[in-house]
């Protein structure tokens, strides 16, 4: 990973033990995995939680900057996970990989429903009490801290953000996410530079180092 992915990694990263997913299970041992897990077998849940659980809050954390509801929202992943395990069927021969996508759609179907309540409750606390919303603009010339960095992130599409926490904090290729997403390499590249020159954008300043492309 490039010096400014690790920066950018860093400096987003919350009080948790980082554990990035550099690589993913071989295909004949995720299978095995699924096939018990989808039996409800306790020690092939266990292993799946324990594989993706800080994975998915940090994905969470970033985009939400809530830890309680960050966790509350981490649980609802794998209670939904649970639920639907049954009759997840894999397509392709890399059974990880989708296991994996499966598992961050649920997180990412998660936060847009969780953003939009939130939305909803601000809009009514507003209506009720004609209150005012604290603003949440920054110092242009803040310097690349964490607060600053999630800041900048949420200025980002939903795409965007999901594409550089991918990227940046997981680890994943451009490939791996576009197989991910269901969109080209070429796109999620694309993607990713737009999300990092409008996170320099937000930052203010030149911040060029954020706009080298990355494999």
């Amino acid at each position: 990973m490039s010096n400014d992915a690790s920066m950018l990694s860093q400096a987003l990263a919350p009080d948790v033990s980082t554990d990035p997913l550099d690589h993913l299970l071989p295909p004949a041992e995720a299978r095995e995995l699924l096939r018990r897990a989808q039996q409800h077998e306790d020690r092939a849940l266990t292993q799946l939680y324990t594989m993706f659980s800080e994975r998915v809050f940090r994905f969470i954390y970033y985009r939400i900057q809530d830890r309680p509801r960050a966790e509350d929202l981490t649980n609802e992943v794998f209670v939904r996970m649970l639920e639907s395990i049954e009759k997840f069927r894999p397509s392709g021969d890399d059974v990880a990989l989708v296991l994996t996508s499966w598992i961050f759609t649920i997180a990412r179907n998660l936060i847009i429903d969780d953003t939009r309540r939130q939305k909803i409750r601000v809009a009514e606390q507003l209506t009720d009490g004609d209150e005012e919303l604290r603003d949440e603009t920054f110092d242009l010339d803040v310097h690349l801290t964490r607060a600053a960095l999630q800041n900048a992130l949420a200025q980002l599409t939903e795409e965007q953000q999901t594409v550089l926490l991918l990227r940046f904090e997981d680890g994943f290729t451009s490939a791996q996410i576009g197989k991910m997403m269901g969109k080209t390499e070429m796109a999620i590249k694309a993607l990713q530079r737009r999300g990092l020159a409008a996170m320099a954008r937000a930052l203010g300043g030149d911040k060029s180092v954020f706009a080298k492309d990355t494999v």
